[in-house]
Order: structure tokens, then sequence, then C-alpha cells
């Protein structure tokens, strides 16, 4: 009889299983790490030009503000832009003319027009929510970047200039997505054409729903 009830259990069992499987979420913010890159179905990098491929950052550090980590295009020491930055902190952290709270994360455009870029890749086939915030944390300048979520590198999903500090903007789509698809959040330099006072935060996660 025993045998018999932890048979019974499990088709209940693959059930839990298949249903936290199908709400499995990544989280842009919680997931990051300077330990690889890939992380996972995360990837931290810049482009050259919208249309380019993506170029990894190889570059991370997380001394030489600490509080910070970074992943970045190394041009010397703790001199790296276009960079991506994590709080390490539960307040916000505060450098230069940024304050950056432990909610988001940091991609910063580069001297030389580089768009600073998450990409998550798809690891099955299924629908998925994307919701998340961006804002400017730079208050002195302000912030005057644009953030574009793009699909496949070429389907944009959304796109807002951000020209204010600390005033989330929200986003919030179900995409259907095959294995290895990517969805990039990418910052660029905006209207000005310098990645000087661009501080912006973007927070993000990307749930299976179907």
């Amino acid at each position: 009889m025993k045998q018999l009830k932890t048979l019974g259990l499990v088709p209940v069992l693959l059930l839990l299983v298949s249903l936290a499987a199908a709400g499995q979420t990544y989280d842009a913010v919680k997931d990051f790490s300077i330990a690889s890159n890939p992380n996972g179905v995360w990837s931290y990098g810049y482009l050259t030009t919208p249309q380019a491929p993506l170029t990894l950052y190889t570059w991370s550090d997380n001394q030489c503000n600490p509080g910070m980590s970074w992943w970045g295009l190394y041009l010397g020491p703790c001199d790296a832009m276009p960079v991506l930055g994590h709080n390490d902190t539960d307040k916000v952290f505060c450098w230069a003319t940024n304050c950056l709270p432990p909610t988001y994360i940091l991609p910063q455009p580069g001297w030389e027009g580089q768009l600073s870029v998450v990409r998550w890749t798809a690891p099955s086939s299924g629908t998925y929510a994307v919701q998340g915030a961006v804002m400017g944390v730079d208050c002195y300048f302000p912030t005057s970047s644009d953030l574009r979520v793009v699909r496949n590198s070429n389907q944009e999903l959304f796109r807002t200039a951000v020209n204010s500090c600390d005033v989330p903007l929200s986003f919030k789509y179900r995409v259907p997505f095959s294995a290895g698809d990517t969805l990039d959040f990418v910052v660029d330099w905006g209207q000005d054409a310098s990645p000087v006072g661009d501080g912006t935060g973007i927070q993000f996660k990307v749930t299976e729903i179907d």
C-alpha cells in the first residue's frame, strides 16, 4: 500500500514541476554577476551601430567603486565606457553625479557612440511576459539618453527618450519567442551625441507564461 500511495503522487509532482517551469522568471538585476559573460540567459556587451553584432564586455571589476560591480570595455584602470553597472548594496549608491537604487542596473553608452546592451536569450520556445522600467539616475545634468527594447536585433518593441531624473517609465509586453531568440535592452547617448551625464537605470524581468 505504501508503494501505491507513493506512485500515486508522481503525476501530481510532475504537474507541479511543469507549472514551476512555466512560471520561470529571469530578473536582470537579481541575476547579474561578474563571474562570467555570458551569464546563463544573460549577455552583457555593446553595439557599434543598432544593427551590428553584439560585442561582449570582457573587463569586469568590483573594486574601482566599492559597492558597485561592472562589466565594460577596458580603457584603463577604472576608466571603462561603455559599461554596465550593478549596485551591490541594499541602498541607493551614489558616485560622480549618479545615484543608482539597488533595484536598477546601469547601462552607460560609450565615448564613440557605442550602445550599451543587456541581452536575454530565450532558453525555450513559448510566450513570455516582459516588464520593467527605465529612469534617469543623473540629476545633475540630467540624464539625456534613449532606451530601446529590441527582439532579435531587428524588431523594436519599445523606445523612449530618458531625459529626467528619478521618474520611472514602465513597460510591459507579452512576446512569443523561439528557443535562441534574443531580447536586447539598449541604451544609447540620445540627442546630444555625448555619453556624459547619461546615467540610465533600468530594471526588467522576463517570465514564461505559456
